[in-house]
This record gives C-alpha cells, structure tokens and sequence, in this order.
C-alpha cells in the first residue's frame, strides 16, 4: 500500500468494510512490524453522517472482537488467517479503545471541523462558547424581517425606494408585492459554496447602492439601443445590458441583506454550520500542517476519507494540508467514494476531486488509484442489468440530438468507465429480477390519461403479487420528489397498507399535536373565526381553557397545562410525537423566549417539518426519495415515475463578468434560464447545463443500485412535439436513454413496451408476516408543572456557572501539579479562559490542589485517566472526571478511584452517579474501586 491510496468503489463494493479492514491494519500490524495499542488515537477517520459514523465505529469493534477471538477469522487479508500474536494485539487495541473511547476519532466532517475552528476560536474574533446554528433559515428569515424593520430609520430613505422597485418588478411579473418571500428565496445563496468561494475576491464597494446606481447608468445607452440593429453595439451585449437591468434592483439591497445577516451571527455568537470550512479555510491557508496540530491538540498520522465525492472544494483545502503531511511521511492515508454517487452538487460537493484533482495533488510514486468491481449487494440479473444501461451511457448521449447530451458524452463515459461490475455473494448467481414499462403520455383526444395516473393505478396489483413472495418491510418506493413520494403514500393508506414515509414522521402528521397547536392558537386569538371553528371540529365546542393556561407566563407550561386538560385517551403511538414537539418548545424558548404568539408563527413556518427519529423500520412498506435512500439496500425496490429530466440544477448562477461596462456590476446572481446563451454568460450557463446532466445520471445510478433481488421501473415514451410527431434522437430525461437503450426493433419509436429479465425471487423471511393488533389509548400522565420545579439558590461561598465550568476544563488537562500552569496558559489560548482572569484561576486551583495534598491525586503516586469514555452494554456512554490506578498494574488490574469534580450543592443524585461509575470499573475487572466527590468549595465526600 502506498502513502495514499485512492479507492474508486461502486455500489454495492462493500466501501464500509473496506475502510473498516484497513483502518484495523494500522491498528494490528503484521507480527514483525512495531506495534502501539493506542495507535487509535493518530487515526482519523471522517464520515458525512452521524449514522455512518456510528456504522464504522461499530464495524471496528465489531471487527476487532472477531480478531482477537476467533483463530479462523481471516485477517489481514482473504486466505489468510491471524497469527496468535495479532490476535492478542488485537485485544489490546480492542481494550485500549474501550478504556478511551473519546479518542476513537471516527467522526463527520462537520464535527471535525468544529474541532477545529474552536482551536482557533481567538483567531477569528470568535468566544469559544459560540454556538454552530444549524437552523440557518431561521437566520435568513430575521435578517428580512430586520431588513424591512429598518425602513423607518434615518438614512435609509434609497433602501425604500430600492425596495419599491423590486416589488413593481415582482408584480409586473405576476408575483405578489409582499416581497419577504422573495427576499428569503434569495438570500438562501449567500449559503452557497460557489458564494463562498467567489467572496473571497470580491470588494463589497461593488454592491454599495450609489455603485449600483451608476451601473445602472452606463448600462443606459444599450438598453435604449435597437435589439435587432443595435450598433454600435453587438446583440450579446444588448441582450447582456437587459438582463442585467432586471437585477438592478434586487442588487440594491443586496448588501443590506448580507449585513443583517452578518449582524444576527455576532450579536446571538452564532456561526452557520456551513460557514466553518470557508472560515478554517482563511486562517490556514498558507499555514504549515504543525502549527494546525498544534492548535487541535492532536496529530494525526492516518487519514480515512469515506464518501469523497461529497466533499466540497472547501472542505478539500483544508484536508489537503493534513492530508499532503501523512503522506510526506509515508505513513498511509486512504480516500474512498465513487464519483458515480456524487448527487449532493447543490450542497457543495464537487465530483472533479475524486474524479482527477486529489490523484495529481501528490506524486504519482506516493499515491495509487484502485477500482473496486465487485459488487456483495445485488443479484445477478440486477448487476448485468445496470452494468449494460450504464456502460453504453456515453455512448448514448453522444447519438443525442440534444447539444448538451453530445458535449458532456465524452466525460460521462469516462466518469462511467469503472461501472461494470461483477456479483460476489454466493447466492447471487442466476438470480434477480428487472422489469420496465415504457406506458403512454397523456392523450386527451384518445381518452389516455397521464402517465403517471396510470402508475398510480396499477401498482396494487403488483404490490399484491410482491405480497405474496415479500414481507411489506422488503419493499421500497424511490421517488424524486417529496410530492411524488406523497401520492405514493396516500395511495397506500387509502388501500390500508403500513407504510413508513419521511412525512409519516413531521410532528404535523400526529393528529395529537395538530390538536395542541389548534389549542395554541385559541389561546392566542380566540376570536379568530378560523381557530374557532377549528375548536368545534376537533373537540365539538368552544374549551374554556383551565386557569393555569391562562395566567401561566411560560410556553412550556401552557403545553403542559393543555395536554392535561384536553389531550385524554392518546394514542401509544403519539406519545413520541408529543415528547418531540415539547423538546421542540423547550428549544424555541431557548433560542428565541417564551411568547405564545411567536412560537405559533414559527409551527406555521417551520416548526411543522420538525421531524421525530425512526427508531428501526417496521413491517411496512418504505416510501423515500432518492437521495435519502443512499447508502442503503432493500430486497426490492420500485421507481415509479423514472423520468428525471436535463434541466438546469441550480436555480440562479452566480457571476463575475470580466467584460466592461458590465464588470462593474462585480458580483450577480443569474437565473439559470435559456436567455443566457445569447449573453456573455452563455458559457457559465453551458457549463451549468452538462453538469446538470450528470447530476441526473448520477442520481438515477444511486436509485438503480439500491435493489438486492428486485427491481421495478415505470417510464413515459420518448416525448412528442406538440403537432404530435415523434421526437427521434433527442433525450430530454434519463429515461429516454433508458428507452433508446431497452425498445426492441419491432416497436416503433415512441410506442410503448414492456421489458423484463431474470426471475422473480423470494423473501428470505417468512411471508407473509402477522399484523400487530392496534394498541389501545393510554393517558399521557404527567405531574403539574409547577410541581416539577424548585428554585435552588446559590450561596456567595459558591464559584460561579461559568467558574466552575472552566475550572472543570482546566482540572482535566492536568495529570500532576506541575501541568498546572500549561493547562491555565493552554486555556486561555483557546478562549476557554480569558487572559485576564488567568493569573486568578491559577491561584484558586492551587489552593484547591494544596488541599487535597495529602490524598496523592495530583502528585504522580497514581497513574491518571482524565475524563476517559466508558461505554456500557447498552452502548451509554459514562464520562467520570478523574480516574486513578495504580502505576505497577496493568489497565484493568488492582485498585482505582474514581474522583468527580463539584463546583455547587451537594446532592444525592451525585453519589448514585459516582456510585455507577465505580460499577462500570468494578466489572471491568479492577480488584477494589473507591470513589470520591471533590466538593471543591468544601471538604471532598468518600463514596462507599
């Protein structure tokens, strides 16, 4: 294996246990190589979602026990089997790892970045208790509403004027003169990567209105010029001049939006999740890779990039440092993704890395690409069915009429080159099933319906026949969009079918929490003759709500009062929904206070698509669109509406015009629409339009590789113009592709047909499955509110929250009294502790160590853990302060204390905390184990 390695992995390769079983050979090498069990702290792997994160980390342990118990466990490669020195390191790693859980660095990229920026919280200007928001529309829409709030302040007398402008345009467009809407939609690409990146270089004098204005004024002879004679000057920049004239005055305010935007941030401390890779991005830029190690704490030898075609150019440059380090030292890295899957454009991700970018980074003598064919998924017949389509992909665009098709065939068939694969489960050979109906567009004179319609129509009776052979579990509906998946849903309950949907988990769809909000909204305008008669309709009156609702000032508290008095009888399987939406208040309150009538806007708004966790699939049927399907795999799986079409991607472009007068404008943000092929940014809309292409491919292959035994497609006929003639040679979806690529030469072009390979398979569990009998209604108990709560009241002799909660951070970075003075300094670097309060908070600590002098904690007679990670069997994680053992015995062997730092009252519930550390340790296997709580403004309480 080279320094780095470059997998190229297919659907279906088994990427996971790829990653999984080179992530354990650093960890166990071979018997002559140099062996460190704690070599797990110098690895870091990155993934894109919590749940792959916590898939890998359990694969590893997993693949560790294996290892270390099992002699004919194949390792480190296939035919080969672990000699008893690798499987004894691998129990030592395997223990290593569970005794410092928190160092196990298998992490998303957002939180290792996080990592990151709060290293270099003092460098950005940022506290180091910034909070990363995730809502960023909640953001957005107060930086409109700022925006239109600040109208009536002095000075902003041209924002008014700009602003009218903008809502005449929406409205001679046919849109609405309330422009928040509008205002909202576009300040959603200040979020975008290609914004961030363009940013960078770009001078804000530039969208200053005063500028704006005389643009606006040069551009004034070619507006008035004659478009079909428009000397002096060329029709590209006549037409140029016009749509640039249409932006005018939303660029007006352009610079206003931005800056509420920026406002809100500072003043809340708040960074937008998307914004940390641009910012980590200007500080290290140009940085050498020791002083980012430094800063994080940590260095790593190892890199594991999993999914890498979803990694955005950002996110790269600030790999590359680290990355470009490891491999100078030959030390071995890996990245692993496959281009063929990259259908996360709109979110930054850029295909071309993986592609060719990260290969010509590094010397070729240091880094290797290898491609990956074998695919453990799918069937056979699956396999050869997908390897046929999209191995001609190339080939058949390059036969489109369609310039655009023809312009990118040439890189989509070699994106595409690796895609043959070739079945590797056992049981996959001579086994699958394929079928694709090409029906009938609509044609009103000849009583057909709409395509689509006559989906909808004939899918139960296939679901009954797939019934017959599968559980309803195995069966999976991928739809492109949300809409399309809610046909498909309705369709199903309304034949009673179980069936699990995105939507199906919105708090919204809880008739329970529809019946609170209603509620809600009583309470906050009961004379409203819409909550009125929504009253009467759901509880057949008009409530007098109970006087703990009425006078009660918290929102909290009125929920709770609510759900006591009129949510009786609720159904099991609300209780959930109802748990979430009060997190959901609790959360509101936090972030924006406890008013009633502000919290019912934001339900309205937003609060309604809040979503509660699957806690494991059910035996129902499985409706979800495309790209949330990624990454998994069902028996079978049906496309309803094939028919992802070539259109432009992104809504708008954004754009730096190089030629005068138009260079003026700086920085635009275009609407992707035809009209700008006859512009100067005929070429950004070109590039827009192939990319676009292999967003759809791209997105097709991740929905035709999901499927294990079965697959179903339904796909329109090649389109008709509109005098009704057949359109030959162009390709305006992939499904026409996939129709050029399947029609026999016996069915004319633009007929329909029916195409199937394979036989269909069997459930390999037992079918059908028993139905579990509705559960009956459960009263939601809960105590008053008021009963809940006591107010405790801090004494002067206490240290502070915030006291305490540095003084805890400081006291874990410190193994003897020595480390002191480092940890106070280190601290302060990250922003933990101010540089003022430095010299204090050393002081304090000392007295507090002198006074625990005589129990040897801090003076090297014991060997200390520091807040390391016990994990239960359940998979609860337990963090205790302060661990010590004895110095002459192995982890896991002889004594321990257990020491946990207070900084307020006692309280019981601190002992039994304490008390189920020194469990976990006991069974660990140590021979006694003591504990302590260091109340560390009075004396320290031995727990027994």
């Amino acid at each position: 294996m080279k320094a780095l390695s470059i997998i190229k992995a297919s659907a279906g390769s088994g990427k996971t246990w790829t990653l999984t079983r080179e992530y354990i050979k650093f960890l166990v090498p071979e018997d002559s190589e140099p062996f460190n069990p704690r070599a797990f702290r110098h690895i870091l792997a990155v993934t894109f979602t919590n749940k792959a994160t916590e898939e890998m980390k359990s694969r590893i342990i997993e693949e560790l026990h294996k290892l270390s118990t099992d002699p004919s466990y194949e390792y480190p490669e296939k035919g080969k089997t672990a000699t008893p020195l690798m499987r004894e390191r691998a129990a030592q790693v395997l223990s290593a790892i569970l005794h410092d859980y928190a160092s196990f660095s298998v992490s998303t990229i957002d939180r290792f970045f996080q990592v990151v920026m709060r290293a270099f919280a003092r460098e950005i200007n940022q506290y180091a208790s910034y909070k990363v928001e995730l809502d960023q529309d909640s953001v957005l829409h107060q930086a409109v509403d700022h925006l239109l709030a600040s109208l009536d302040e002095p000075g902003n007398e041209s924002l008014l004027g700009w602003l009218t402008d903008y809502s005449l345009e929406k409205i001679r467009e046919g849109g609405k003169w309330d422009i928040s809407k509008y205002l909202y939609e576009f300040s959603q690409l200040f979020a975008k990567e290609d914004f961030r990146q363009l940013r960078r270089t770009f001078d804000d004098s530039h969208w200053s209105r005063e500028r704006i204005a005389a643009f606006r004024a040069a551009l004034l002879p070619m507006l008035e010029a004659d478009e079909k004679h428009p000397d002096p000057y060329t029709k590209e920049e006549v037409l140029t001049a016009k749509l640039l004239d249409e932006q005018v005055p939303l660029l007006g305010i352009v610079a206003d939006l931005y800056n509420h935007i920026d406002a809100i941030l500072k003043e809340h401390n708040l960074v937008l999740l998307g914004d940390t890779a641009d910012v980590l991005g200007r500080i290290i830029d140009g940085s050498d890779t020791p002083f980012i190690y430094e800063k994080v704490g940590t260095r790593y030898d190892h890199f594991m990039l999993d999914e890498f075609q979803d990694t955005s150019r950002l996110q790269w440059e600030n790999f590359r440092p680290l990355l470009k380090e490891s491999v100078s030292r030959n030390l071995g890295s890996l990245v692993v993704g496959d281009i063929k899957q990259s259908i996360y454009r709109w979110r930054g991700s850029d295909m071309n890395l993986l592609h060719s970018e990260v290969q010509a980074a590094f010397d070729p003598a240091q880094s290797e690409v290898q491609h990956k064919q074998e695919n453990w998924r799918s069937d056979a017949q699956i396999i050869d069915f997908n390897n046929g389509f999209f191995g001609r992909i190339g080939e058949l665009l390059a036969r489109s009429g369609e310039r655009f098709a023809a312009e990118i065939a040439g890189d989509i068939a070699g994106y595409y080159s690796d895609v043959v694969q070739k079945p590797e489960r056992p049981t996959a050979a001579g086994c699958g099933y394929v079928r694709a109906e090409f029906l009938r567009r609509a044609d009103r004179e000849a009583g057909i319906p709409a395509w689509d319609e006559t989906v909808v129509e004939r899918l139960p009776g296939l679901i009954d026949e797939l019934l017959t052979r599968y559980r309803p579990s195995d069966i999976a509906f991928l739809v492109r969009k949300n809409e399309q998946g809610a046909r498909i849903a309705q369709m199903l309950l309304e034949r009673n079918y179980p069936v699990v949907t995105e939507d199906s988990l919105t708090l919204s769809s809880c008739l329970s929490v529809r019946k609170l909000v209603a509620l809600l909204k009583y309470r906050v305008d009961p004379a409203h003759s819409v909550n009125a008669t929504l009253m009467e309709t759901l509880f057949g009156e008009l409530p007098q709500l109970p006087q703990s609702c009425r006078v009660a000032d918290s929102l909290y508290a009125v929920c709770d009062a609510l759900i006591r008095e009129y949510l009786t009888d609720i159904p099991e399987g609300d209780h959930a929904f109802l748990f979430a939406f009060l997190d959901a208040v609790l959360s509101y309150t936090d972030r924006y206070g406890s008013n009633l009538a502000g919290f019912v806007e934001w339900w309205d708004e937003k609060g309604c698509r809040e979503k509660i966790s699957a806690a494991g699939r059910e035996d129902a049927f499985t409706v979800m669109t495309i790209h949330k399907a990624k990454g998994l795999d069902f028996p079978v799986v049906i496309i309803p509406f094939f028919n992802e079409p070539f259109k432009a991607t992104s809504r708008y472009l954004w754009c730096r015009p190089a030629a005068e007068p138009f260079s003026g404008i700086g920085l635009v943000a275009l609407p992707a629409k035809t009209a700008l092929e006859k512009t100067v940014f005929a070429e950004a809309f070109r590039q827009e339009m192939k990319t676009s292409y292999v967003d759809a491919i791209n997105t097709v292959y991740v929905a035709m590789t999901r499927s294990v035994k079965e697959m179903y497609l339904f796909a329109p006929v090649s389109k008709m113009t509109k005098d009704g003639k057949k359109v030959d040679g162009r390709y305006f979806a992939v499904s026409d592709l996939l129709y050029a690529h399947l029609k026999p030469d016996n069915v004319a072009a633009g007929e329909p047909f029916f195409h199937e390979e394979g036989t269909p398979g069997q459930s390999d569990a037992k079918v059908p499955a028993a139905q579990p009998a509705p559960a009956a209604p459960l009263r939601l108990h809960n105590l008053p509110y008021d009963d809940r709560l006591r107010l405790s009241l801090k004494g002067e002799a206490f240290f502070s929250r915030e006291e305490g909660i540095r003084y805890h951070d400081i006291l874990s970075r410190i193994e003897t009294e020595a480390d002191l003075p480092d940890a106070v300094a280190e601290a302060v670097r990250e922003g933990i502790l101010p540089a003022e309060g430095a010299r204090e908070a050393e002081e304090r600590i000392a007295a507090l160590l002198a006074k625990v002098a005589s129990r040897h904690w801090f003076d090297g007679t014991y060997r200390p853990l520091n807040e390391v990670s016990i994990v239960d069997e359940t998979g609860a994680i337990h963090r205790p302060d302060r661990v010590l053992v004895e110095r002459d015995k192995p982890l896991g062997q002889g004594c321990a204390l257990v020491i946990d730092y207070k900084f307020g009252h006692r309280q019981e519930r601190y002992a039994r905390q304490i008390r189920r550390y020194m469990d976990l340790i006991q069974r660990m296997g140590y021979r006694e184990v003591r504990g302590t709580l260091w109340y560390c403004n009075e004396e320290a309480e031995d727990i027994h």
